[in-house]
């Protein structure tokens, strides 16, 4: 009977709990203050079974002094329409299975608010790309493939409270999560062998 009830228990502790998006192509930081410059980094895990060989991120409107930083062992091509840069391109490196990478540039984001929305496609050396350029909308779904956003606000401060609040609760919960998984496993009654 309790081994039952802490099975049941376990269930739906696991389904309570938010689920983990899968890994992909991230800009940070999520959040920027108007007319900020900063220096961006995008993260890029590999997922597949073949080396990553190439990241293609189209630079959104409204950036200026794009500078991609310089990244050993990786060859940085970038596209301009007149003197913006709209396309870094890091071709010839690898990211070997199961590793990831970042890379980064530096810009000035936009004097007004906005959403900077980053588009990337993902090289692989079988010449497969994957395309991280779907409107984000929430879906747990694998074979979605959303871009990052960064929000460029008026008042960092406000985000940046609310971004540390949600952090100590994510916390908090884990932590009630783990103390009650333990509180459910000392219910188990011990069998004598």
């Amino acid at each position: 009977m309790y081994r039952r009830m802490l099975i049941a228990s376990l269930l739906v502790m696991v389904a309570l709990l938010p689920a983990t998006a899968s890994a992909h192509v991230v800009v940070t930081p999520a959040q920027a203050d108007v007319a900020s410059e900063l220096v961006f980094s995008t993260s890029v895990p590999n997922e597949k079974q073949v080396a990553v060989t190439g990241l293609r991120l189209v630079v959104p409107g409204g950036l200026k002094e794009v500078s991609p930083t310089v990244k050993p062992g990786w060859t940085i091509i970038t596209q301009s329409s007149g003197n913006t840069i709209t396309e870094i391109d890091w071709m010839g490196g690898s990211i070997p299975v199961g590793q990831r990478d970042d890379f980064s540039f530096g810009a000035q984001v936009p004097a007004t608010p906005t959403t900077l929305n980053w588009k990337a496609y993902q090289m692989y050396a079988d010449g497969s790309v994957t395309a991280w350029d779907q409107i984000p909308n929430g879906s747990g779904n694998d074979s979605f493939t959303p871009y990052s956003t960064t929000s460029v606000v008026d008042d960092l401060t406000t985000g940046a409270s609310t971004a540390a609040t949600s952090t100590k609760t994510d916390a908090a919960l884990a932590l009630s999560v783990v103390a009650l998984i333990l509180a459910l496993a000392g219910l188990i009654p011990k069998r004598s062998r």
